[in-house]
């Protein structure tokens, strides 16, 4: 490595005698690996648009004495590769970060010698199972769990093998159990001494199986009792009362 890069300034400097006591002009030739001149000052600040890495830069000192003999010699140095630079990387989805949501890697990133840089992608969980390679990840119950880790990792490449490597990690959150329909059995017929049954149906998102709790109530809110039957009495119930079975739904999250 000679540390000088596409952005590195460079100073050539020479040292000539002459056998005639005189003192020599110097003038300087900067030249590329194909030979083409890049500058004709003792100074060359390099860029990505006149050098690339693996170059070869070569300042060539030219003495002239007054009589108007001259001697060459010249330095030269190769252009170092530069690695890319990743300012961010970040996760987002259009939604909330649930086990349905599709998630979106997006990367900043740049590369001090001007190239073009690839970019690959590694969706991991927490502990370390590949989930997906690319820069979008649809999740689903069957990949990730409420409370789950997801880490997108990106790796930034240039053309020499140059590379940089960041990430941007989120947690998977809960989704609420929905409960789609409540039934009192018997609907009609009842009277102070029925017995009643209270049934529930609910789903998870998140594939779970919820837990379904009840509590029976008269029409002032009283409760009459927390199991998924009720026998009425009439110490309990007058006729034209109303009784509300409430049932509530809860996952393993």
């Amino acid at each position: 490595s000679t540390g000088v890069t596409t952005t590195t300034s460079l100073a050539c400097s020479a040292t000539a005698t002459d056998a005639d006591g005189e003192t020599p002009t110097l003038s300087y030739n900067w030249t590329d690996t194909s030979g083409t001149s890049l500058g004709t000052a003792a100074t060359l600040v390099l860029s990505p648009s006149s050098v690339s890495p693996g170059d070869t830069v070569t300042c060539e000192v030219t003495a002239t004495d007054l009589a108007g003999a001259t001697d060459s010699d010249s330095a030269n140095v190769t252009v170092d590769n530069s690695d890319p630079v990743i300012s961010s990387v970040t996760i987002s989805s259009g939604t909330d970060y649930t086990t349905d949501a599709t998630l979106t890697c997006s990367v900043l990133a740049t590369d001090p010698d001007g190239g073009t840089l690839t970019i690959t992608y590694d969706w991991t969980n927490g502990s370390g199972t590949s989930l997906g390679s690319t820069d979008t990840l649809v999740l689903t119950p069957t990949l990730v769990a409420p409370g789950d880790s997801v880490t997108c990792t990106a790796t930034v490449t240039d053309a020499d093998s140059g590379s940089a490597t960041d990430s941007d990690v989120i947690t998977v959150e809960n989704t609420d159990p929905l409960i789609s329909a409540v039934l009192i059995s018997p609907a009609t017929g009842v009277y102070t001494n029925t017995t009643l049954t209270c049934s529930a149906t609910a789903t998870d998102d998140d594939g779970g199986t919820p837990t379904i709790s009840f509590e029976w109530k008269d029409g002032a809110g009283t409760t009459l009792g927390k199991t998924s039957t009720l026998t009425l009495t009439p110490t309990d119930v007058q006729p034209t009362d109303t009784v509300t079975c409430e049932a509530t739904a809860t996952d393993t999250s």
